[in-house]
């Protein structure tokens, strides 16, 4: 029963990779609005919501939750470098940005529901994990 539980929770951190992986996008077919002298803020949300699938989606222990504390810590320090780019964009940019993160959000938020659903793992990653979808919803 313990050997099928962790193969389903495998099962679903992998489907949750490749989907969010795919609503992220490759970057660098980011539109001109989402520039700002030689950023492109597009390929920075990309990046971060990869890096973010990618921490969370590999949590499926205490072990595993301890070492991602860090990886959140520096993804959320990069928010906050994105979230002050923000109000030099245009009304389109903004707007862009936005609809990448919606689009990203629903994921965000089940990945961090699964990772509240098993035991320990809140209190680990609680604090950084939430700072960190806060920060995203920042950007709807």
């Amino acid at each position: 029963m313990v050997l099928r539980k962790e193969a389903r929770n495998i099962f679903l951190i992998a489907l949750a990779l490749v989907l969010g992986l795919g609503l992220v996008g490759c970057g660098g077919g980011n539109s001109p609005n989402l520039e700002l002298g030689g950023i492109n803020t597009g390929d920075m949300l990309d990046g971060l919501l990869a890096r973010t699938f990618r921490a969370l989606g590999s949590v499926n222990s205490m072990q595993a939750a301890e070492a991602a504390v860090p990886q959140l810590k520096t993804i959320n320090d990069d928010f906050d470098d994105l979230i002050y780019h923000i109000p030099k964009l245009s009304d389109e940019g903004r707007s862009e940005l936005s609809n990448k993160a919606k689009k990203a959000m629903p994921e965000i938020q089940d990945m961090a529901r699964r990772i509240n659903d098993m035991p320990g793992l809140s209190d680990i990653l609680g604090s950084e994990m939430n700072s960190m979808v806060e920060k995203l919803g920042l950007l709807l």
